[in-house]
């Protein structure tokens, strides 16, 4: 008897055992992807289902559970307009670091919910211009270039009046965690005339805060008068400058026996008064602001006086002689 019961236990067991056991419960797993920056309207692709970010950046995938190998892609080629461009550059949280840089990660899991990150580059549309220290339009060909160097140390000669494209926006992987940076741009650099009119670094712009940028390059004028250098009454007739690239102005005194050069860059300058009746008047100039200066012209009267000078000095000395001579003669005779 007690070996039928065991037998029917057995069975029982065996049965159970092949019975269909109840469905078990299938789980949700969700994908997030968000961008850096912050973009909407961003076409990621996962597993042959596409969607776009939203206003916040992100966009969401959801699958069921399972231990197989996913497909994440993104696709950038609409998202440059006429003022800024973005190109993705990495992903972060992908898992798989070989691929960080792909625009496409395979073998992603969806066991649990995770987050992964997409990096782009931005790229802003920049218009320089240059103004004087009073705010004024500076002439394009006064000075048709500038150069600058970004906080990456990349050196660049922009045009001056014409748009130009300069990275604004840059990913930052640090900690596992990635973000995106504003690049910083500083003026080096604004020839005129063969001298830079600024100072190095101390202008700077971020094309990522604003795409209309104003250097201030000074200029100055400078006034110049000519004396007689014995008589003090006005000499010359016109003032030649030679400027720091050997290019040369010559401006006419005015009715005040005055010639002002204008629009001038700090540097070092040559300045000639010409059409006097002598000689050359030749002085070189530190110009760093709107200043005046004399010159002093030596002319051929001024030449004449001192030879007139010299003469009687000459005449009055032979004489001189001559009678300190005779009184010799005359105290030994």
């Amino acid at each position: 008897m007690a070996y039928v019961v065991k037998w029917l236990v057995l069975v029982g067991v065996v049965l159970v055992g092949l019975a269909p056991s109840p469905a078990v419960a299938v789980t949700s797993v969700t994908v997030t992807v968000r961008t850096t920056p912050r973009l909407a309207g961003v076409p990621f692709t996962f597993d042959g289902r596409t969607a776009v970010t939203g206003a916040d950046g992100t966009v969401r995938f959801t699958g069921a559970h399972d231990f197989a190998g996913h497909a994440l892609a993104v696709d950038d080629r609409e998202l440059a307009s006429e003022e800024r461009q973005f190109t993705f550059s990495r992903w972060a949280g992908q898992r798989d670091p070989d691929q960080a840089f792909r625009r496409t990660v395979r073998g992603l899991p969806l066991r649990r919910d995770y987050t992964v990150t997409a990096a782009f580059t931005a790229r802003f549309r920049v218009t320089v211009r240059c103004v004087d220290q009073d705010g004024r339009a500076v002439p394009r060909d006064r000075v048709p270039y500038v150069s600058v160097r970004s906080d990456t140390g990349h050196t660049q000669r922009l045009p001056v009046g014409q748009p130009v494209w300069l990275d604004g926006l840059l990913p930052v992987y640090r900690n596992s965690v990635l973000t995106s940076r504003k690049v910083g741009y500083a003026l080096l650099s604004a020839d005129a005339y063969g001298t830079n009119t600024v100072d190095a670094g101390r202008q700077r712009f971020q094309p990522a805060a604003t795409q209309e940028v104003a250097f201030t390059t000074p200029f100055h004028d400078l006034t110049v008068s000519a004396r007689d250098a014995v008589l003090g009454s006005a000499a010359g007739r016109a003032v030649r400058i030679t400027l720091p690239d050997g290019s040369v102005r010559e401006v006419p005194f005015d009715a005040g026996r005055e010639a002002t050069l204008r629009d001038l860059p700090h540097g070092q300058y040559e300045v000639e008064v010409t059409g006097g009746q002598g000689l050359r008047a030749v002085q070189q100039v530190r110009l760093s602001r709107t200043q005046s200066m004399q010159l002093r012209v030596v002319s051929r009267a001024d030449l004449a006086l001192a030879a007139g000078t010299a003469g009687v000095l000459a005449a009055g000395l032979l004489l001189v002689g001559r009678w300190m001579r005779r009184r010799r003669g005359g105290e030994h005779g």
